[in-house]
């Protein structure tokens, strides 16, 4: 049975201790109020119903997060931008809700005020993402009893609009123009980048050792999987244009100067609305129209799936009606 006690203060506590369970005490403002708990508990103990909540009402958003980054993000390639994410929830008023507190209409409030801010619906999804797999290592690996997922009910926003800018010839030749004039290697880069769809990060720590005659050899690629990319006789060509370097590596640009380089040279050369990403796009698109088939663009690009790959991949419409006769 339950231990009722009045306090100096006034309020009731209960106290309830059975083998096989945790003890727990809880204050009230009624001897009724108490005795209605005290019952609840113990009818769900005897029913073997009991699931102790207190760690899940006990640690915070901010709490959990940080020890998601310290077991979990620290393991992530994309460890960096995660970690921006988790500031931004820490510091956030969800930060001090505890994960038993947290709800789905507070992630719902929080993402029509993000799309509000005109934050993309990317952005706005990577960071549910977060949570919700918070969320599924809170429960499946860390054993926070009482909890669910508030993702799992919530309404995600639509994507955005999957981009489909490939520059044109005339604004390629004005680029590689621009960029020749802020950096001797940045056209190369940018031409590599086409002739083999290669990440930003594969291509600029590539080192002079990856090279094996007609292919690039990548260990350590975004999802993980060793990769051998095929280089075309204009990829050989651009890099045996580059000197030796004594440290190995092929290019001496780091990945956050390419794309700040970049979008230099696409206002130089007046041309809008064009990411360094999208020469991967490019390069896809263009194996593709060169007649190879979803499992050769796949081997060279490395995408898992179908859906990924047609992320990147939009046609030239004229190259299609030639096809067509």
């Amino acid at each position: 049975m339950a231990t009722i006690e009045q306090r100096a203060n006034g309020t009731w506590r209960a106290k309830i201790r059975k083998k096989g369970y945790p003890s727990l005490s809880a204050s009230f403002d009624t001897k009724a109020d108490a005795q209605r708990w005290a019952a609840e508990i113990e009818g769900d103990m005897s029913r073997k119903r009991f699931v102790d909540t207190r760690e899940a009402e006990s640690t915070t958003l901010a709490e959990a997060l940080e020890r998601y980054e310290r077991e979990v993000s620290k393991q992530k390639k994309g460890a960096r931008q995660e970690l921006t994410r988790i500031k931004t929830w820490s510091d956030s008023k969800y930060g001090s809700k505890s994960l038993a507190e947290l709800r789905s209409s507070d992630l719902a409030d929080y993402r029509d005020a993000r799309l509000a801010e005109g934050i993309s619906t990317n952005t706005v999804r990577l960071s549910l993402a977060l949570i919700s797999h918070l969320y599924t290592v809170a429960i499946k690996d860390w054993g926070i009893e009482g909890l669910s997922n508030p993702v799992a009910k919530l309404r995600m926003p639509k994507g955005s609009r999957e981009r489909d800018r490939r520059p044109t010839s005339a604004e390629l030749d004005g680029l590689l123009k621009a960029a020749a004039a802020i950096h001797h290697e940045l056209p190369v880069v940018i031409e590599i980048a086409i002739e083999t769809a290669m990440r930003r990060s594969e291509l600029l720590t590539l080192r002079r050792e990856h090279i094996k005659g007609k292919h690039a050899l990548l260990e350590d690629t975004k999802n993980g999987s060793r990769r051998l990319v095929p280089l075309s006789l204009r990829a050989r060509a651009l890099i045996e244009s580059l000197p030796a370097r004594i440290d190995g590596s092929v290019f001496s640009l780091a990945p956050h100067s390419v794309s700040q380089y970049f979008l230099r040279a696409c206002r130089v050369a007046k041309v809008d609305d064009l990411h360094f990403h999208d020469m991967r796009h490019e390069g896809t698109s263009r194996l593709f129209e060169k007649g190879l088939s979803i499992m050769e663009v796949a081997s060279i690009t490395g995408h898992k799936t179908m859906s990924m790959l047609k992320r990147y991949t939009h046609l030239c419409p004229d190259a299609l009606a030639d096809k067509l006769g």
